[in-house]
């Protein structure tokens, strides 16, 4: 395909027809070309339409090889070709993200109500221009738009992305990076699960122990982790909201909560003491109910929570609670015994009542996962319901609002096998059983990027683009105007764009030979096989295998990996390589011969599960040596 024409004057034209994502509610090309050059001005006729012109030039610059001039007011005759944002004349029927964008030869309008509107209309203009709009360096003096106008507006408000930095920590950078993808891309929210098991990554000044202990743990004799200062989240925050995306903070709670535990033991219904999780899976440790200091300590660290995050929604979690513990306890007993609470369930539901109170006092609102249904809603929660859409029926019939991300369509974290970039596309936010009333209460969706499997920042790329780029369009464009193969069409031209900005996109398709189970491994180091299709094995060619961990408690080891083709060994990686809570090493090169005996295609490896058997994962065969191994 080509992306790019260059025209008689020497200018890049992006080739027809425009490859808008997520697709506009009417785009209407017209004859002509307007050039943006790095001396076309940008006019703004308010404070908000400013504000949105200075942070468009300064997306543009590197492209542009130069920052364009933003000026006050609206371009008059005799001013060169200009771009001009309005909020002043623009239609109010367009609402809070709505926008105009009309391109004619002599200038562009965005016209908007509010600013976010008139951001997306620069967003969608950017789409218009070459894929090398979105490089990070200068191709030519300048680009050509084709002419024509689109009018737009999103069906849901909330269209949001989770970040998952509690089990692996992701720097300052790659978080603004993430920030400009999803602001390309509109989505609103990002979603910054902060605080978990294997680490609490947000400074606390009252506590100091949650980043002096909970940010750190024990990862193969390695002190790993790492956390943001109090400084470098308003600098987040502040990012994100030049780009029109509210940061929503998660702090867990009562549950995946070990890291702050391992800091302030007392906090836990036995005492402790505790170390941060080094494993994945859920945990029995979990904050006392029945101790009025556990309250005291989070409407502490909530108080400075709320003085980062200006968001009206802030997230506690509420998920996975095993109720052990508080069995247990005297003092949580003898809180049900106070209150009239029948059981744990309810004691839970009492906890997050409390929370949800304070929030409200606070002029916030509470958000949390679906399990904050059982033993009755807190009054003012929202519900994310991730366990299926029940928890989205249930909570919107009884009047509350929802977000959905279930597991079947919107966990990115899942393998492709499992969730492909078709069923991501395919999903409907608002379930059948809802009458239109209660449809309202479906605020959007919500890609979640589980961070377990992908200790690096290219694996978290990988696992979420293109599928977060289907969940986009889903949130943004009405259910009646999607299509799949239109949507197709336009990926295939937008997947350019985010290769310049440096996304590490999914590769082509593995193939998934088998499996591990507990059933299939033991501590002491055995022999494993699984059949490979003969149509995968090109001889003289490149193959990677990768050990992929999927659930469990325990990891598995490796120690060397071997192809037979006909009973004879034909490549071998020997390195010892570990899929589990942090990989290691875990693909293997094999190098193919250039021919190949004839016979049955079998992948050999020695295994061995890691301190115990519970350890499900998978084993692929990928097409090509990655560029890295982790």
């Amino acid at each position: 395909m080509l992306w790019t024409a260059w025209i008689a004057c020497g200018l890049p034209l992006a080739a027809a027809p425009w490859n808008i994502i997520p697709k506009p509610e009417s785009a209407e090309p017209a004859a002509g070309t307007f050039e943006l050059n790095r001396q076309t001005p940008w006019f703004a006729d308010s404070r908000e339409a400013s504000g949105v012109a200075s942070v468009a030039v300064r997306i543009l610059e590197p492209a542009m090889g130069g920052r364009m001039p933003v000026r006050s007011g609206k371009p008059r005759a005799g001013d060169p070709p200009s771009v001009w944002l309005s909020t002043k004349t623009a239609d109010p029927s367009l609402g809070e993200e709505g926008y105009e964008l009309v391109v004619e030869p002599r200038g562009v309008s965005i016209r908007a109500p509010r600013p976010a509107g008139l951001f997306y209309g620069v967003q969608t203009l950017r789409q218009m221009l070459p894929p090398e709009a979105f490089g990070d360096r200068p191709v030519a003096e300048g680009f050509l738009v084709r002419c024509g106008r689109v009018v737009d507006r999103p069906r849901f408000r909330w269209r949001g992305y989770l970040l998952d930095v509690g089990r692996h920590f992701r720097t300052v950078e790659y978080v603004k990076r993430t920030i400009d993808r999803l602001a390309s891309l509109k989505m609103n929210v990002l979603h910054w699960h902060l605080t978990e098991d294997q680490g609490w990554r947000l400074e606390i000044r009252r506590y100091p122990k949650l980043t002096e202990i909970g940010a750190w743990r024990d990862q193969g004799g390695l002190r790993y982790g790492g956390f943001y200062t109090q400084r470098e989240v308003r600098e987040v925050v502040r990012y994100a909201a030049e780009r029109h995306v509210t940061v929503v903070p998660e702090i867990e709670m009562p549950g995946h909560c070990v890291a702050a535990l391992a800091a302030y033991p007392e906090l836990s219904c036995t005492g402790g003491p505790f170390q941060v999780a080094n494993r994945w899976g859920v945990f029995e440790d979990v904050y006392c109910a029945g101790n009025d200091g556990t309250l005291e300590f989070l409407k502490g660290v909530l108080d400075e929570v709320l003085g980062l995050f200006p968001s009206t929604f802030i997230h506690i979690g509420g998920d996975e609670v095993p109720k052990t513990r508080w069995r247990a306890c005297a003092k949580c007993q003898e809180r049900m015994r106070r209150e009239g609470l029948r059981d744990e369930h309810e004691l839970q539901s009492w906890f997050i009542r409390q929370i949800d109170r304070y929030l409200a006092s606070k002029g916030r609102r509470l958000v949390g996962w679906d399990e904050i249904l059982e033993g009755g809603l807190a009054e003012g929660a929202t519900v994310q319901s991730w366990r299926g859409m029940g928890g989205a029926i249930q909570a919107a019939k009884a009047g509350h609002d929802v977000i959905a991300s279930p597991t079947s369509h919107c966990y990115l974290d899942y393998p492709f096998s499992a969730i492909s970039l078709e069923k991501a596309y395919s999903f409907e936010p608002v379930p059948a059983e809802l009458t239109p009333d209660e449809a309202r209460h479906i605020l959007g969706l919500e890609g979640n990027m589980w961070g377990e499997r992908t200790p690096e920042e290219e694996d978290v790329d990988r696992q979420t683009f293109p599928r977060l780029v289907a969940l986009a369009e889903v949130g943004w464009t009405k259910k009646e105007a999607r299509d799949w193969s239109d949507f197709q069409r336009r990926l295939s031209a937008h997947r350019r764009r985010m290769e310049l900005q440096g996304i590490a996109l999914a590769s082509a398709s593995g193939v998934r030979l088998g499996d591990w189970t507990p059933e299939t491994v033991s501590e002491t180091p055995r022999d494993a096989s699984w059949p490979v299709p003969r149509r995968h094995v090109p001889a003289g060619g490149d193959l990677v295998v990768e050990f992929q961990y999927e659930s469990g408690l325990h990891g598995l080891e490796v120690t060397g990996v071997w192809l037979e083709v006909g009973g004879r060994t034909v490549a071998e990686d020997r390195h010892v390589g570990f899929a589990g809570a942090s990989n290691r090493a875990n693909r293997y090169a094999l190098r193919l011969p250039r021919e190949l005996p004839q016979g049955t295609v079998v992948l050999r490896a020695t295994i061995r599960s890691d301190g115990g058997t519970d350890s499900h994962g998978a084993v692929w065969l990928l097409p090509s040596r990655p560029a890295k191994q982790r």
